[in-house]
């Protein structure tokens, strides 16, 4: 590996350089193992001697997939790498542009209101792949869903779901029902979920926006059963889905 294939691959660590490229980096053989099991988004794979050596069970898929592995040097996985101590193996994968034609037809939607925080983001989409819902859309200014952090909290979840990039709340007005999360919502155990609908969360500090709290008909919450201020967004979002699913 030259140092130009470096400087790109280092490259993807900012959302600039992910749009331009159409590709993210995954590392560690969990994320690769769930990109081939649910993807076939996988462009070429990293991996250093060390790693083939003690990982037994990939010299099967070395062999099969011969063509997009490169092995490269301890330093220059040290490089690509953003953990302290690198597994060893790492992946560049192509972001799928999912299809508009018909999506209003899927029925079960979380929407993320200008989610800010990488790790809350990840850990979200991980609730919803748990709980079967596969249709996720963000507003433009959400965190971007292939940040690395929400890469490594979504633990491969990116790979089962279908994504939605800058996506205006409106669209959905004329085919779903709206349900926004808010503290002085509807206890959702009382709450009767349509068909068709979308569940909205909304910013850590602030909530859903004004402008799409205005769109919204109907608003649900997690009641308070013992004592604290509040739930965490992606705890508060695990709950709701799991509710939703009942």
């Amino acid at each position: 590996m030259n140092t130009k294939s470096i400087k790109n691959l280092k490259s993807l660590r900012h959302r600039k350089y992910r749009n331009i490229h159409g590709k993210f980096l995954i590392e560690g053989k969990r994320l690769i193992k769930s990109a081939m099991d649910w993807s076939t988004s996988i462009e070429s794979i990293f991996c250093t001697k060390k790693f083939y050596k003690n990982n037994k069970e990939w010299k099967g898929f070395a062999i099969k997939n011969d063509s997009i592995i490169e092995y490269v040097s301890e330093r220059q996985i040290e490089d690509i790498s953003l953990t302290k101590t690198p597994s060893g193996i790492a992946a560049t994968c192509k972001i799928i542009h999912e299809e508009k034609i018909n999506y209003l037809k899927q029925s079960k939607w979380i929407y993320l209101d200008k989610i800010r925080d990488p790790g809350n983001l990840g850990s979200i989409l991980r609730s919803a792949f748990w709980f079967g819902i596969k249709n996720i859309a963000l507003s433009d200014s959400s965190v971007d869903a292939y940040n690395p952090k929400t890469i490594r909290s979504g633990m491969g979840a990116h790979f089962g779901l279908r994504l939605y990039r800058d996506i205006e709340l409106d669209v959905f007005n004329k085919t779903h029902m709206l349900i926004g999360a808010a503290k002085n919502g509807l206890d959702i155990r009382k709450f009767n979920f349509p068909d068709k609908f979308v569940l909205v969360l909304g910013n850590e500090a602030h909530g859903i926006s004004l402008n799409n709290q205005k769109r919204i008909e109907n608003f649900v919450t997690v009641k308070k059963i013992g004592e604290g201020e509040s739930l965490n967004i992606s705890s508060a979002a695990a709950v709701l889905m799991y509710e939703l699913n009942k």
